[in-house]
């Protein structure tokens, strides 16, 4: 594959604008965005490689985001790359730190040449544990109102034809410029959306301490994980594959929204539910569905679908069943014997109720309850396997397997006593990330 010269580039750039604002914004997931804008942010300019940094409270920045295409053909991937989650402190001394702090892009043509006076320096922590040497950096604050900067994005080693670093044009800042302004404005929304799921999940804990946000997070980075390894084996369509994806993580969050309306005494009750208290948990099922009924938009139905499955079994014995949201009471032609309402069984559940039962199980096992301690991971494995078939969908749990390493990074990234603050968007996930292959060589 050859690389694009600047005449076709150029023209390219004018194109490329319009297509990339409207697919910004139809993309609501975190994650997946942030891929997205630094994907088509390098595409703009052949950047070998860059990197996303987002405000951690007032004085730090997280590295959220790289991609590097020269080390992700040594290491095999992005999901190997080793040092997403690196912190830095938010101040004036880094480039990144420079260009957020001032509010204005920074071009270096050579990191080994910046002033020793400039009050800036590059960073070499990340260069030196990788043997890569970042020399032209281009870094622009991701500004999403007046006064509200969300952090910056950096690009890195634009090439030329015959693939050797080159120096950063102006047209090439002032295309930036224009695209990281729509991007920051499309992430402050994204950001939103998971801000708002965060604080729904935060009513839920204020009733069942066990619900907590963190383990709302990890579960629906479990799910997206689970599906990705399930879309890829099924051969779903990219297309439909990146809609879910950009969907399931916010859907998952919610699939528990409905224990607000569970009296705390039963929620926190260390010992065995009685027939009157199991009756009310399981109608958290219901009371969640009911308040996305009336869905109008894809994620509202995705939402519904998996708070009103999550509690299916594969067997048949789960919970709502083939139910009337609203009365409780069998839906027509699906009573069973003695009118009593039957559980949805198999393929009859949906592929996101299926995942979600094995994500939220998987995490009560190797979580701390009130009522049980940690399991470790292997104990809960031979657990998922066992229910395989029973409880649990059998492919379902064989991605499960499959991903174990993911997880296992998934469950020391968001333990329970983080803050809310960390999970509303100020702090990137640890899922695997999903490619846009937009500049690849």
């Amino acid at each position: 594959m050859t690389l694009p010269s600047d005449q076709a580039m150029g023209a390219d750039r004018d194109r490329l604008a319009g297509r990339l604002a409207a697919a910004l914004n139809e993309l609501t997931d975190v994650d997946l965005l942030l891929d997205r804008i630094l994907s088509d942010a390098r595409s703009l300019v052949a950047a070998e490689a860059g990197s996303v940094y987002l405000k951690s409270g007032e004085d730090a920045l997280v590295l959220a985001i790289c991609q590097n295409s020269y080390l992700e053909r040594i290491v095999g991937g992005r999901g190997e790359l080793p040092f997403l989650n690196y912190i830095i402190k938010l101040d004036r001394g880094s480039l990144a730190g420079y260009s957020v702090l001032e509010g204005e892009p920074l071009v270096v043509d050579n990191t080994l040449d910046i002033d020793p006076d400039a009050p800036y320096q590059h960073n070499t922590a990340i260069d030196n544990s990788t043997n890569y040497v970042s020399q032209a950096v281009m870094t622009l604050p991701l500004i999403s109102a007046p006064g509200e900067t969300l952090g910056a994005i950096q690009l890195i080693n634009p090439l030329d034809e015959g693939f050797r670093v080159k120096r950063f044009t102006g047209e090439d800042l002032a295309a930036e410029s224009f695209y990281v302004g729509i991007a920051a404005k499309a992430l402050a929304k994204s950001m939103m959306f998971r801000s708002m799921a965060v604080r729904s999940v935060e009513v839920v804990s204020a009733h069942d301490p066990q619900e907590t946000p963190a383990h709302a997070q990890r579960v629906a980075c479990v799910a997206t994980e689970l599906y990705e390894h399930w879309a890829a084996r099924r051969s779903v369509p990219e297309g439909e594959r990146l809609r879910i994806l950009d969907m399931l993580p916010l859907a998952a969050m919610l699939h528990d929204v409905g224990k607000m309306s569970v009296p705390t005494a039963v929620l926190t009750k260390p010992g065995r539910l009685d027939l009157r208290e199991r009756a009310l948990m399981e109608a958290h099922v219901l009371i969640g569905a009911r308040l996305y009924r009336k869905a109008r938009t894809p994620l509202d139905r995705l939402t519904f679908q998996v708070i009103l499955d999550h509690h299916e079994r594969w067997d048949g014995q789960g919970y709502p069943g083939w139910v009337d949201i609203d009365t409780g009471q069998p839906l027509p032609g699906r009573a069973g014997p003695g009118g009593r309402v039957q559980g949805k069984r198999g393929g009859e559940i949906s592929i996101y109720g299926r995942i979600l039962a094995v994500a939220d199980v998987f995490d009560a096992l190797v979580s701390r309850k009130t009522y049980k301690d940690s399991f470790d991971e292997s104990l809960s494995i031979q657990i998922m396997e066992q229910e395989s078939g029973h409880h649990f969908d059998p492919e379902v749990v064989e991605s499960l397997i499959a991903r174990r390493n993911v997880l296992r990074k998934i469950q020391e990234r968001f333990p329970d006593h983080l803050e809310t603050s960390e999970l509303a968007g100020e702090a990137p996930l640890s899922k695997a990330p999903v490619a846009y292959p937009a500049f690849k060589y």
